[in-house]
């Protein structure tokens, strides 16, 4: 009977579309131990699901002016299909929302009553008196107490990590009007969460085998005290308190969300009583993947939700990276910096952002991520170094034949590629044993590198020349090496690697041991080209940011405004024809997108040098907005499509399709280039519209 393992990953908001920063942080470091697992023949139960209670979500729906369900709901779908593009896969990935969950996190709850974990008490919560409700902690933002981040939320700073109350932060205030909130006392239950302090010390220091960011991170977090956390809020959305007095009030999503792992196992194994007895088995291991500002509820408040319960086992390891940035910035869904994964996938084949992320994989400090590194590692790395290779000996077998070890007569050459292939693959296996996972791609990468050495040292192509034992002993090594890349790649690049293994006669996955057995170098039908480079296409359309100085009447014309624009350093004039939609007063400071190369033009007696970008519907016209800390001049980029020099007419301009478009965040201009959706970004974020505009709107 096969060992069984678990191995979790965080449940992630349900308030938007992923961003790189998301899959490079916990699920695709996932997915590379998940796949190594059962290649390493382990029964593996997988699990995570949508966060569909949090305060994130509600503020989404607010703005939006939807239910909180319709938008859990939405992006649930739109993040289960992100996970299938990029080949991340699940036992089950559950909704928060569901009623076996909702079942699941009472009977939790009733367990830890019993036995006098959870009792009744009162705290002071921030209140809004124009709305007449307590506030959700995220809707609360101030200075934190403990090192000093301005921004810091109601729950948790996510500078220096630490979870807080909104009644600790410096000058709170409301992030829906700014205004201070009151901050009443209300009746909640709480989690005696302060009794586990010398249990959870003890199994922190036990975990020698954690990386150093998860040790540091939990050893500091429990020398500052563990205090009882309230289970319960007062808000409308979330899982019902299952107890009279409570009804106005919702568990705290902090505590259901993480007993979604025990949910999660149940759908996974359809039977509620076989789940349980697999979180009581001492010996099944379970891992959890999160990025690092979860860390203290997975390394400390859920191993003592656990312990409170009494029969299940705690986590073996914890495993967390810490931040991809965006050009030296968080990505952040909200704030709209850096790509979703939507945009990142409409543009380039998953096994590149796969590989592009497994080569950037925040492991130990954080990464910063740039699409034109990206671009370049896929070409000289992924594509001129593996695809080449691969090509290269794969197509050379493909004429010759069988190749069996027992025709072999190895040179020097080839005993020392034996050994390379040895040593990486031992150094793969370990490393993905300790979850070292950008260590264990490393491994691969070095012998990917390698193989295009030795393919041009050993040259087969001139060894078989004649018909022999060296001729033969080239091809096999050549062949073994792709082979051994391609079985340690199934974690990695699990498309390429089947494709490879396929040619190769492996029409299963291939378990990875410490010794592969490859007796018999034979390609089976003639092999494809692996890969394409990415080549960036250029266009003739020069967008710059621009900030509005001056507004004026046209002279000659009544619904015409002669506009005075900063960019940069430079001056210009546009004339525009927003009157009916726009004041001056409206327009004095906007930040607005001008095309810079289009042909001046004299319009009524007056000459325009530029046009500014803007969708028009029913309800009038909608300038395209700059972000708000992007400075006057800086240049709109286009997905990677480089700018061409060059002037551009008002007739080839029409022809460019610019549209809005739904990212699954928000309403953005796109311009649609062969078939693609491509976002007009300035500063690394998306450019955004002025007002409420439908999706599919011209801009022009």
């Amino acid at each position: 009977m096969k060992e069984k393992v678990f191995i979790f990953v965080a449940l992630p908001y349900a308030n938007g579309v992923l961003h790189l920063g998301h899959i490079a942080g916990a699920y695709l470091p996932y997915d590379a131990f998940r796949r190594f697992m059962i290649l390493r023949d382990f029964e593996v139960i997988s699990t995570s699901g949508s966060d569909e209670h949090g305060t994130p979500i509600t503020i989404r729906a607010m703005q939006e002016g939807l239910e909180p369900e319709k938008v859990a709901s939405k992006f649930h779908k739109i993040n289960r299909e992100v996970f299938e593009k990029m080949n991340i896969e699940f036992s089950s990935y559950i909704e928060t929302s569901s009623e076996i969950h909702k079942q699941v996190v009472k009977d939790f709850i009733l367990r830890l009553i019993e036995k006098g974990y959870v009792y009744e008490g009162t705290m002071v919560q921030p209140f809004c008196p124009h709305d007449n409700m307590f506030l959700p902690d995220r809707y609360v933002t101030g200075k934190c107490p403990k090192c000093g981040y301005e921004n810091a939320r109601g729950d948790q700073c996510e500078h220096c990590g630490s979870t807080l109350e909104p009644s600790e932060l410096i000058s709170p205030v409301c992030v829906l009007d700014g205004f201070t909130p009151e901050f009443r006392e209300t009746k909640h239950l709480f989690f005696r969460l302060s009794e586990f302090q010398d249990r959870l010390k003890k199994y922190i220091e036990e975990r020698v085998y954690w990386k150093d960011n998860v040790l540091k991170y939990s050893r500091n977090f429990i020398s500052q005290g563990l205090k009882d956390r309230p289970i319960t809020r007062d808000l409308s959305w979330g899982v019902d308190v299952p107890f009279e007095g409570y009804e106005n009030k919702k568990i705290y999503v902090w505590f259901e969300a993480l007993i979604g792992y025990l949910t999660g196992v149940i759908v996974a194994t359809g039977d509620i009583e076989a789940a349980k007895r697999l979180w009581k088995d001492p010996e099944l291991k379970h891992y959890y993947f999160m990025g690092k500002d979860n860390i203290p509820f997975h390394s400390i408040i859920w191993p003592s939700m656990l312990l409170a319960h009494g029969e299940y086992t705690l986590p073996y390891f914890v495993a967390a990276n810490e931040y991809l940035n965006f050009q030296g910035k968080k990505f952040s869904k909200s704030g709209g910096i850096g790509a979703s994964m939507e945009e990142i996938l409409a543009t380039y084949d998953p096994e590149y952002v796969r590989f592009g992320l497994f080569y950037n994989l925040p492991e130990g400090h954080d990464a910063d991520f740039s699409i034109e590194e990206f671009q370049n590692k896929i070409n000289n790395e992924l594509i001129d170094k593996f695809g080449n290779f691969i090509n290269r000996a794969l197509i050379l077998s493909f004429k010759k034949g069988p190749i069996s070890l027992d025709q072999v007569a190895q040179n020097n050459l080839d005993q020392e590629a034996e050994k390379r292939i040895n040593s990486a693959l031992v150094s793969f296996i370990n490393n993905m044993n300790r979850v070292s996972i950008k260590e264990a791609f490393k491994d691969w990468l070095e012998l990917a590198r390698y193989s295009n050495i030795f393919i041009t040292e050993r040259k087969p192509w001139e060894a078989c020349k004649r018909d022999d034992g060296n001729c033969r002993a080239s091809i096999y090594t050549s062949m073994k090496i792709a082979f051994s890349l391609a079985v340690m790649g199934q974690v990695f690049l699990p498309v390429t690697s089947r494709k490879v293994l396929k040619w190769l006669g492996y029409d299963a996955p291939v378990p990875i041991t410490e010794n592969l057995l490859f007796p018999v170098a034979q390609v089976n039908g003639k092999p494809e080209k692996l890969f394409e480079k990415i080549v960036n296409k250029g266009i003739n359309l020069k967008l710059s940011v621009a900030k509005i100085v001056n507004v004026e009447d046209h002279p000659n014309a009544e619904k015409l405004y002669l506009l005075d624009l900063e960019i940069g350093e430079e001056k210009r004039r546009i004339i525009s024809g927003i009157k009916d939609s726009y004041t001056k007063e409206d327009l004095l400071g906007k930040k607005i997108i001008v095309v810079m190369n289009l042909k001046p033009a004299v319009i009524r007696g007056e000459k325009s040098n530029g046009m500014l970008l803007a969708a028009e519907d029913d309800a009038g016209v909608h300038l395209v907005l700059a972000p708000d800390d992007v400075d006057p001049g800086s240049q709109v980029n286009i997905g990677n499509l480089s700018i061409e020099d060059g002037e551009l007419s008002i007739e080839a301009f029409r022809k460019m399709e610019i549209k809005t478009w739904n990212n699954g965040n928000s309403i953005i201009p796109v311009l649609n280039y062969e078939g693609d959706n491509i976002p007009l970004q300035a500063g690394g974020k998306s450019l955004r519209i002025d007002g409420e505009v439908k999706e599919g709107i011209r801009v022009k």
